[in-house]
């Protein structure tokens, strides 16, 4: 009887495999097309941000806002602060993307500016850029230029408001005082202890010596 080496044995037993599932395959034992159809995958929606029109409009978003930011103000046009978008604030003398982006959170919070003493409220801007962009502000839509309330006509005038016991809305009542810097008067007050005079409201973060002087006549300790 003839024997097999170790290759002839292992092509036997190979062959003998495949004529086994060949004949599975006849009989409906083996794996279907069903199981070893293939079909493309869909691909992956691509979202509008990672798309090259989405970011190409917002290159051209920014490039437009840099462009409306780097614009001169003409010899008679004035900007008011508490409509002008960031991109406009930064027109103003002095004024850069972090200012003018303080200057939007601020009116948010704190109200409207009523005079253009009342920007020293906002973080980072004081006497010396309230005097810088004085000029080129309008807070009075009706004829270009901004309301001084004298002093004298003031209400708190008559009754001047004690910071050691009002509350944020009496606070409110002070003329340039708006929510956010009455709170801070408030919280300021809880730390630190009753105030003695006017200086020590410039511990007060937002009020400086423009708002202090402003608000001098119309407080009491």
């Amino acid at each position: 009887m003839r024997s097999f080496n170790r290759t002839e044995l292992r092509a036997m037993l190979l062959a003998t495999g495949l004529l086994l599932l060949g004949g599975a395959a006849r009989l409906g034992l083996g794996p279907g097309p069903a199981d070893v159809g293939w079909s493309p995958a869909r691909p992956e929606r691509e979202t509008p941000e990672r798309g090259l029109r989405a970011t190409r409009n917002r290159v051209e978003a920014g490039v437009a806002a840099e462009e409306r930011a780097a614009r001169p103000l003409a010899p008679n046009e004035r900007l008011d602060p508490n409509a002008a978008s960031a991109e406009e604030l930064r027109r103003l003398p002095g004024i850069g993307p972090s200012k003018a982006a303080a200057i939007v959170a601020e009116r948010k919070s704190g109200g409207p500016f009523r005079v253009p003493e009342d920007l020293s409220r906002v973080p980072g801007i004081g006497s010396t850029t309230v005097s810088r962009v004085s000029p080129y502000l309008s807070l009075n839509p009706l004829n270009g230029t901004y309301i001084r309330v004298p002093r004298a006509l003031s209400k708190t005038e008559d009754s001047p408001v004690d910071v050691n016991r009002a509350q944020i809305k009496d606070l409110e009542q002070i003329t340039g005082i708006g929510p956010a810097l009455a709170a801070r008067i408030v919280e300021t007050r809880l730390l630190r202890g009753r105030f003695r005079g006017p200086e020590d409201l410039l511990l007060v973060p937002g009020i400086g010596p423009a708002i202090l002087d402003r608000i001098r006549g119309q407080v009491r300790f």
